[in-house]
C-alpha cells in the first residue's frame, strides 16, 4: 500500500512532513512493533502450554494473526526509513495456561486503550498509518472475544499441558 502525504521517501508530498512528525509515528510504530512480536511469542508459548488441541489451534491462529501485524508495520517503519526496535525476547513462566489467558485478555485491553490514543497523535499527518493501527485495533477486539470465548469454557478438563 502507497503512503501518501506521510514523510515516507519516495513518496509524493514528502517533504511536506516535518522530522517531528516523523519521529512521531516512527516512535508509536516502534512501540507497537514491540508489543505485536510479544504478542506472537506469548500466544505461541501459551499454545505450547495447553494440552487441548482446538484451544492450541486457536492460539496458534491469534499469534498468525499478530504476526501479519508485525511484519504491516515493518513496512511502514521501513518507508519511513527507520530502525526496528531489538526485541527482547519474553519467556512465559509455568504458570496456569488459564492465567495466560485471563492476562493474555487483560493484554488485549491494554493494546485497544493504546491503540486509540496512537491513532489521536498520528492521524491527522499519517491517516495511512492511523488505518492500520484501526485495523489492528479491531483485531484485538476480535481476539478478546476469542479468548474470552475460550476463558467461558469453564468445562474442559485438560487445560494445562
Amino acid at each position: 500500500m502507497l503512503l501518501n502525504n506521510a514523510g515516507f521517501a519516495g513518496c509524493p508530498g514528502a517533504s511536506y512532513v516535518t522530522g517531528e512528525a516523523r519521529h512521531r509515528v516512527l516512535e508509536v510504530l516502534c512501540h507497537r512493533y514491540l508489543r505485536e512480536k510479544q504478542h506472537v511469542m506469548r500466544f505461541r508459548q501459551h499454545a505450547d502450554r495447553i494440552a487441548d488441541a482446538d484451544i492450541r489451534r486457536e492460539l496458534l491462529r491469534i499469534a498468525a494473526k499478530e504476526e501479519d501485524h508485525v511484519r504491516a508495520i515493518e513496512d511502514r517503519i521501513a518507508d519511513l526509513g527507520g530502525q526496528l526496535p531489538r526485541v527482547i525476547e519474553i519467556h512465559c513462566g509455568r504458570e496456569n495456561a488459564w492465567a495466560y489467558l485471563r492476562s493474555d485478555l487483560d493484554e488485549e485491553r491494554r493494546c485497544i486503550a493504546e491503540i486509540e490514543e496512537d491513532k489521536i497523535a498520528i492521524a491527522g499527518e499519517f491517516p495511512e498509518v492511523a488505518g492500520l493501527l484501526e485495523r489492528i485495533e479491531t483485531d484485538a477486539k476480535k481476539h478478546r472475544e476469542e479468548i474470552r470465548a475460550l476463558l467461558s469454557n469453564e468445562a474442559r478438563p485438560q487445560w494445562a499441558a
